[in-house]
């Protein structure tokens, strides 16, 4: 029986060994995920540019460009969340995959039923990740509008001669009568601003 939440699951998993790709592949596609396959860095790069993905399964020990290469490359290029694998569990290499930023490390063989629960933490752990990334970037656009009428409430009193209330309204009415947002009019007060320090 596939598990509902797995079901739109999209999973790189990277490999130069066949064996283990096709049989883990396998395991978890009758689990009830959707999974790619590559056996470089760079193949896996290439696909996780063209495809979306949820998470990327990572061996570490590849010929050509490493796993820890490799996701080094997925999170600055496509931000994919990973998970690494390898045959050796030495402190160093376990160290070096958090320092990268892993959400997990898995010691081979792996089974498909071994990963479904280093793959479903990982999803968990990805998505908040996400959703943090999310309100921090809505927080420094915020932040950021705020910023901009407030100096834009601060160039209307010094050159109105009025107080902060009054100039945060007249503010307010322009934008509202040119069916603006008011971070947009006070970013144009601003710029005009600078301009004419400018000039001067």
């Amino acid at each position: 029986m596939t598990d509902a939440t797995t079901e739109q699951k999209r999973i790189l998993l990277v490999d130069d060994d066949q064996k283990v790709v096709t049989s883990l592949a396998d395991g978890l596609r009758q689990s009830g995920y959707d999974v790619e396959t590559a056996h470089s860095g760079d193949a896996a790069l290439e696909l996780a540019r063209t495809t979306e993905f949820d998470l990327a399964l990572l061996d570490m020990r590849m010929p050509g460009m490493s796993g820890l290469e490799l996701a080094k490359a997925l999170s600055e290029t496509v931000q994919l969340p990973f998970l690494f694998m390898s045959a050796h569990g030495e402190a160093d290499m376990v160290r070096d995959a958090a320092q990268f930023g892993a959400l997990g490390y898995l010691l081979k063989p792996v089974t498909a039923s071994q990963a479904i629960g280093a793959l479903e933490s990982a999803l968990a752990r990805a998505l908040e990740l996400r959703q943090l990334r999310y309100k921090e970037a809505h927080l420094n656009t915020a932040l950021a509008s705020g910023r901009e009428i407030n100096i834009a409430i601060g160039i209307i009193v010094e050159r109105n001669r009025v107080d902060r209330q009054s100039a945060f309204d007249m503010l307010r009415i322009h934008a509202r009568s040119q069916r603006r947002k008011m971070s947009d009019v006070a970013e144009e007060i601003v710029k005009a601003a600078e301009t004419l320090n400018f000039i001067r």
